[in-house]
């Protein structure tokens, strides 16, 4: 009997859930800012949101892209068809940070046109008004990912 409440229980739940990715990163902080400024990008192919977590100089360059397929494609030099984003925790420092500004290792791990893509990115940011924005992106020189 209790088995027939508690699976429709469950589906609700499941259902219910968000479905927003995972960040290996403490909420407010200049990591956290990181993987949400590119999950913004590629889980949520959503310009307005990564934007919002830029400098305004940064988030003008983006605009002048037109789509978020061609900042993905053209200015951060990557494409994914699928991804997962996180905090390079590997290795030496997990982030440079001088008082109000940071640069954070972030690895991204996906597939593109059925092949295993591994990126590398560090992202710097700066602290505006009490709020951590992206600064830039440098993009990996010895990247394989010449696409």
């Amino acid at each position: 009997m209790k088995l027939r409440w508690i699976l429709p229980l469950m589906l609700l739940l499941v259902a219910c859930s968000e479905s927003t990715p995972k960040v290996n990163a403490q909420w407010g902080t200049p990591e956290y800012i990181a993987t949400q400024f590119f999950n913004a990008l590629y889980n949520e192919k959503d310009l307005e949101q990564a934007k919002q977590l830029s400098t305004a100089d940064y988030a003008a360059l983006m605009e002048s892209y037109g789509s978020v397929r061609q900042v993905n494609r053209t200015l951060m030099n990557m494409s994914f068809d699928t991804v997962e984003v996180r905090v390079n925790r590997s290795g030496g420092n997990l982030r440079e940070q001088y008082e109000n500004e940071a640069k954070i290792a972030i690895l991204l791990t996906g597939s593109y046109d059925g092949k295993q893509v591994d990126e590398l990115r560090v992202v710097e940011v700066i602290k505006h008004n009490n709020r951590w924005l992206v600064k830039t992106v440098q993009v990996d020189k010895f990247s394989s990912s010449a696409r």
